[in-house]
């Protein structure tokens, strides 16, 4: 009779497994590439025995396999975040090996080398935004081609402003005192994530800032500045939004003023153009006391022709997803600003690669619809296809 000793020596009982023996690693998916929707999951494990393998994705347990191949089909959801994946491979000896991976989100800029298309969407019913909705209920057309959603967030993308407050003479006393506050109360609502610019300016620039995200930056620079000069706002606009294509994140201009233009340099349809290449959202906020928008001439153009610069202004805001906010009071100042950055946090955030590009520098309609009655909503109207 052979000792119970000798078997053991001589392996006819299994060794116990050692950590080392039992390994496991993703190869789906890749660290990579962000994912969204169904994602496969592919575990390889190599042991010497039986192993079960749980998997984990953001912290929820989805599922269990006892036996190769370790694979599962998982809806992560159509939100731009990273996600997680854990799998926990425990051998039948009680041996556990764990091994995890991240996916990145999509980066937020948009100007970067890639064809997404970002969209901030202000949904508005029966006179108060619509905060409930769904990535099921909007509907992204293309120059009239459905498009497929790959980012959907709500509010959550940083802010990047550029504040564009005229500091001409007509804005001399109360107006001006007026402004300044609108513009703290605006660099107020920022979170730590965010950024802003000021810019004062007349028929030049009166004084600027650079890009900050510490609101006591901003209002230090306020102190000492006198309002004069005549207005430029065309081509102070265009400043801002040239100033805006190196930054990232929500890119905002706020524009106050309380007349139109007198004195630029440059024509609207040259703001309109780099409006149109650029994907920053235009906020006017016009201080305007009587009902109805003055006519005038300038040395630079008659009556009718400074009326179709302010057109063209509107339909440049308006392209751009943002909106005129008109004000009579000058009273009402803070509370436009205010209204701009409470909007912005209950914007929803839209992302789709356009399917339909041909780099030809045409204008690309953009509309998007929502499968809910009596909802409105307000985006970019198109982007140039460069």
């Amino acid at each position: 009779m052979i000792p119970i000793v000798s078997l053991l020596v001589l392996g006819f009982f299994p060794q116990p497994l050692q950590a080392q023996d039992l390994r496991a690693m993703f190869f789906q998916p890749s660290t990579l590439d962000p994912v969204s929707g169904e994602v496969a999951v592919d575990v390889d494990v190599q042991a010497p025995e039986p192993v079960t393998v749980d998997l984990f994705v953001d912290g929820v347990r989805i599922g269990s396999r006892s036996v190769a191949p370790y694979q599962w089909m998982v809806d992560v959801g159509r939100e731009n975040v990273e996600h997680h994946f854990k799998a926990v491979a425990v051998g039948r000896s009680g041996v556990t090996k764990i091994t995890a991976i991240s996916t990145p989100a999509i980066p937020i800029d948009a100007s970067m080398d890639v064809n997404l298309q970002q969209l901030y969407i202000t949904a508005m019913k029966n006179g108060e935004r619509a905060l409930d909705l769904v990535e099921d209920e909007f509907r992204i057309l293309d120059s009239g081609s459905p498009q497929h959603i790959v980012t959907f967030a709500r509010g959550e993308v940083p802010i990047t402003a550029i504040l564009l407050l005229d500091a001409s003479e007509s804005m001399r006393g109360s107006r001006f005192e007026a402004a300044l506050s609108g513009s703290v109360a605006f660099a107020r609502g920022m979170r730590e994530l965010d950024e802003a610019k000021l810019v004062l300016f007349s028929d030049q620039v009166l004084e600027a800032t650079p890009f900050t995200h510490d609101p006591a930056a901003l209002i230090a620079a306020l102190g000492g500045v006198e309002a004069a000069g005549n207005t430029a706002v065309n081509d102070h606009l265009y400043l801002g939004l040239k100033l805006l294509e190196a930054r990232q994140g929500r890119r905002v201009a706020v524009l106050f003023t309380d007349g139109a233009d007198l004195h630029s340099v440059l024509p609207m349809r040259d703001v309109l153009w780099a409006t149109r290449r650029s994907q920053a959202l235009i906020y006017w906020i016009r201080l305007q006391e009587t009902e109805a928008a003055p006519r005038f001439s300038t040395a630079w153009r008659d009556s009718d022709a400074n009326a179709a610069e302010v057109a063209a202004l509107e339909q440049a805001v308006r392209e751009s997803g943002g909106r005129v906010a008109t004000i009579s009071a000058a009273s009402e100042i803070e509370r436009a600003f205010r209204g701009i950055m409470e909007e912005l946090r209950e914007q929803y955030v839209i992302g789709y690669y356009p399917s339909l590009e041909n780099n030809d520098g045409r204008w690309h309609h953009v509309e998007v619809r929502i499968d809910r009655r009596g909802v409105k909503v307000r985006t970019r109207g198109g982007y140039i296809d460069d």
